[in-house]
């Protein structure tokens, strides 16, 4: 009696898993499919990115006190004027490398020979300018405000891209670091 009593109830159970199967079947086909890869696109966030060991040994000898390293593969930084920077025209085959030193952030970018292009870091505080810089502003842009200082390196310069407005008159400027002016628009769009 007992044995049948088990051969009933593992019946019962057998029949009850295979009188649902479809809808079990239904159901796992919609909850066990493979999601598609999310791309994080927060401005915070940086995806692991390894560029080749020339560039980054490049990168490492030229800047052995850098912290936080996130490599991406080229992307343009909106807050410096491309045009200005004198730069060659640059590609996904290009690096680009966001880093902290001395408390400041900065980025730089290698082409795919390991050569550096070029490095840009925002100055938080006008009072850090070269004086030269500071008397350029003076002189020249009496009365308006400093909303925005990018510092902007190559092998050949360094020099400082500065937006500025006094009411609805806007400017934009790169100052050498001994303050000649090297570019400027002047008009409500800079």
């Amino acid at each position: 009696m007992k044995k049948n009593w088990i051969v009933i109830v593992a019946s019962g159970f057998l029949l009850a898993a295979c009188g649902d199967s479809n809808t079990e079947t239904s159901y796992n086909e919609k909850t066990t499919e493979t999601p598609a890869p999310t791309i994080n696109t927060t401005p915070t966030e940086t995806p692991v990115y390894n560029p080749p060991d020339n560039v980054r040994v490049a990168f490492q000898t030229k800047y052995p006190n850098a912290a936080d390293v996130n490599w991406s593969a080229y992307k343009p930084y909106e807050r410096i004027n491309w045009e200005w920077t004198g730069w060659p025209s640059m590609d996904t085959s290009y690096y680009v490398v966001n880093y902290k030193m001395d408390n400041r952030n900065f980025w730089s970018w290698w082409d795919r020979n390991n050569n550096w292009i070029g490095s840009s870091s925002v100055v938080e505080d006008s009072t850090m300018l070269p004086d030269p810089v500071k008397k350029t502003i003076k002189n020249n842009y009496a009365g308006y405000k400093i909303t925005s200082i990018d510092e902007e390196n190559d092998k050949d310069r360094t020099a400082y891209e500065i937006k500025l407005e006094k009411g609805d008159a806007h400017a934009r400027i790169l100052v050498d670091k001994n303050g000649k002016i090297l570019k400027k628009k002047d008009d409500a769009k800079a």
